[in-house]
């Protein structure tokens, strides 16, 4: 389970990663099309569901994409998600691989690029995205991973826009290497429209 889902280049965590709404609509609370939803919801996630705190709503699908939103307090998350479609090696299948492009107008965070791998990431050592020629350096911190240059962001989320499939390299804490294959359909659609419900 997503236990947490800290910003590394902050000194404390976002508002997002203490949010059990946030965790619960991920892993199954909210509709997620049969070939992104996980087999079982996680009990955690269930209970932090029936709180009914921050419940997230789904805005639109495209392609292997969706977009939330969910209102923590006052403060709104809207993101775009998609599920890694392959991951490598085969003993990391029963867990699944998530790419988030999140806003919260509240913290002025915009399209914020970030991972949950779900397995123990090697921190210190320098992971990388892959989307067509253009590689980009990825920090790791417990489960997540993030840009390792944020100025980065705005010309990553081009090149996700204008790219067919994403391929993250990883290192997992063992120090065995890990691959997870995302397709890019509807990703330019769907950010927009979370982009639009956290104006």
């Amino acid at each position: 389970m997503i236990s947490s889902f800290l910003r590394i280049r902050d000194a404390a965590p976002s508002p997002l990663a203490l949010a059990p709404g946030f965790v619960a609509a991920i892993l199954g609370v909210a509709t997620l099309p049969a070939e992104a939803a996980p087999a079982k919801p996680k009990p955690a996630a269930t209970a932090a569901a029936s709180s009914g705190q921050g419940q997230a709503m789904l805005l639109e699908s495209a392609g292997k994409w969706q977009a939330f939103s969910s209102q923590q307090g006052r403060s709104k998350v809207c993101y775009a998600l998609s599920k890694a479609e392959t991951r490598m090696p085969a003993n990391l299948k029963d867990v699944d691989g998530l790419l988030f492009v999140s806003s919260r107008p509240g913290e002025g965070v915009r399209n914020e690029i970030s991972f949950v791998m779900n397995f123990d990431l090697k921190e210190g050592v320098e992971h990388q995205a892959i989307i067509g020629s253009e590689r980009f350096a990825l920090v790791a911190k417990g489960k997540n991973m993030w840009l390792k240059n944020p100025a980065e962001e705005p010309r990553m989320l081009d090149s996700l826009r204008r790219g067919s499939s994403l391929e993250v390299k990883g290192t997992s804490k063992r120090g065995n290497p890990t691959s997870d294959k995302y397709s890019l359909a509807g990703i330019s659609q769907i950010v927009k429209r979370a982009e639009d419900a956290c104006k």
